[in-house]
C-alpha cells in the first residue's frame, strides 16, 4: 500500500495525474453504465480459455497493448513528443443465452457505440490530446462465445523543458525529480512540462506546496502539521 501510495503521489505531483491511465479507463468505464455494467477488468496477463469461460456474459477485459512514437533524425534536441498509446478492449458476448447470431451481432454493435461514445474525445489528463477510435476486430466465434477487440489510441503530449528553465530550477536530474517534494518554490517560467503558471492553491495542482516546519512525510492531501498531530 505505501508503494502504491508513493507512486500515485508521484503520478500527481510530476504530471497532475492521480491514477494510470488504464486505472482511469476502466474506472470511466464503469461510470458510463455500458450494457457490461461493472463486468470490466483491467488485466496485465495472458487469460487461458478456460478463465475466459468462467467470466459473466457480457464481460470487457482492458489490455494494454503498444506505444508507436514515430522517431525522425534529427541534429538538435526535441521540444516535444506525442506518445500514442493504444489500449485493447476485449468484449465477450454470448448473445444473451440464445443461438441467435442477430442478438451477438446487435450486442457486438452496441457495445461498439457504447465504447466510441464514452472514450472518443475524451482526455484522461491535460497533457493527453483527445481520444480516437482505431477500429474493431472479432477475435473469435467459437461457440458459445464470441470475442471482439475494440482498440482505442490516447495520445499522450510531452513537452521537454527550454535550457534557460533548467538552469533556472536546477540541473534537471531526473532522479532529483522524481520525488513528491519537488514543490520547492519555482518561477512560473519553470514548469518542467508546459510552461504555464504553476501559481497554485497548496495541495492542489501539478505540484505539492513546499515542506513546512516540523511536518512529516507527505501523504496525499497535503503536509500534516504538528497542530494537527496533536489534535488526534
Amino acid at each position: 500500500m505505501l508503494d502504491q501510495t508513493q507512486v500515485r503521489s508521484l503520478l500527481l505531483a510530476q504530471f497532475g495525474m492521480p491514477k494510470s491511465l488504464y486505472v482511469m479507463a476502466v474506472e470511466r468505464l464503469r461510470a458510463a453504465c455500458t450494457m457490461f455494467e461493472d463486468n470490466i477488468k483491467l488485466s496485465m496477463r495472458q487469460i487461458d480459455d478456460e478463465q475466459w469461460a468462467r467470466l459473466p456474459l457480457p464481460y470487457l477485459m482492458v489490455f494494454p497493448t503498444v506505444t508507436r512514437i514515430r522517431v525522425s533524425e534529427v541534429d538538435q534536441p526535441t521540444d516535444e513528443v506525442v506518445n500514442p498509446r493504444s489500449i485493447t478492449f476485449v468484449g465477450q458476448f454470448d448473445g444473451r443465452g440464445t443461438e441467435h447470431e442477430w442478438v451477438t451481432a446487435d450486442d457486438i454493435e452496441l457495445a461498439e457505440k457504447q465504447l466510441i461514445m464514452s472514450l472518443v474525445n475524451w482526455q484522461p489528463a491535460k497533457h493527453f490530446k483527445p481520444t480516437l477510435y482505431a477500429g474493431m476486430r472479432v477475435e473469435g466465434t467459437r461457440i458459445p462465445h464470441v470475442k471482439v477487440s475494440f482498440v482505442f489510441q490516447f495520445f499522450e503530449h510531452i513537452v521537454f523543458p527550454e535550457q534557460s528553465a533548467a538552469e533556472e530550477c536546477g540541473d534537471g536530474d531526473i532522479i532529483e525529480r522524481l520525488t513528491v517534494r519537488v514543490g520547492a518554490p519555482c518561477p512560473p517560467i519553470c514548469d518542467p512540462c508546459t510552461g504555464e503558471d504553476l501559481t497554485v492553491e497548496p495541495t492542489h495542482g501539478r505540484y505539492i506546496e513546499p515542506e513546512p516546519p516540523g511536518a512529516r512525510w507527505p501523504m496525499i492531501g497535503g503536509w500534516p502539521y504538528p497542530s494537527e498531530e496533536k489534535n488526534d
